[in-house]
């Protein structure tokens, strides 16, 4: 009677356990770091793209001295925002009225003795929201509020929608 050795499916066996336990360590470290990475770079571009469409709009708004002729489309051509960033995401400006402007820029301008800058926007915010097809999920915002000079949304803090009562308080 010869005897089978059992060596060689030990050996296999242990190399798949190994395996095995590599792959999960791979699936618990690696995986949501590189997830992480991911969101962190995309949250990156789609801010840079904002900054780059807000400093277009302020920049023909401050040339030109009004809104009208300012159109997302030519806005964005202007600010250089690639293509296949415009179809991942959807660009909005919500402008104020002109009476609104104006009357907030009186009252910033009343108490002249402040050697302080006086910011006023002619937009409400500047928005972009994730399209269908985004890596990142659909729907996600990040915008520009033109009321409080700063970004919110998708990399920069927890907000996941603005403050619809602020930005439109008489629809």
């Amino acid at each position: 009677m010869t005897k089978v050795s059992n060596k060689p499916s030990k050996k296999f066996r242990n190399i798949v356990i190994i395996l095995i336990i590599l792959a999960l360590v791979i699936a618990i470290f690696v995986v949501p770091q590189y997830n992480k990475y991911m969101n962190a770079k995309r949250a990156t571009e789609i801010r840079t793209a904002l900054e780059n469409l807000r400093n277009t709009v302020d920049q023909q708004w401050k040339s030109s001295g009004t809104i009208s002729g300012i159109t997302v489309e030519a806005a964005l051509q202007k600010a250089e925002i690639s293509p296949k960033l415009q179809d991942k995401w959807q660009f909005v400006i919500a402008w104020k009225l002109t009476d609104i402007y104006t009357t907030e820029m009186v009252e910033k301008l009343r108490d002249v003795s402040t050697n302080e800058m006086a910011f006023v926007s002619p937009y409400r915010m500047i928005m972009a929201s994730a399209l269908p097809g985004n890596p990142v999920r659909e729907g996600t915002k990040i915008w520009f509020s033109g009321e409080t000079n700063s970004y919110h949304g998708f990399g920069v803090d927890d907000k996941v929608e603005p403050d619809w009562t602020v930005m439109f308080p008489n629809p």
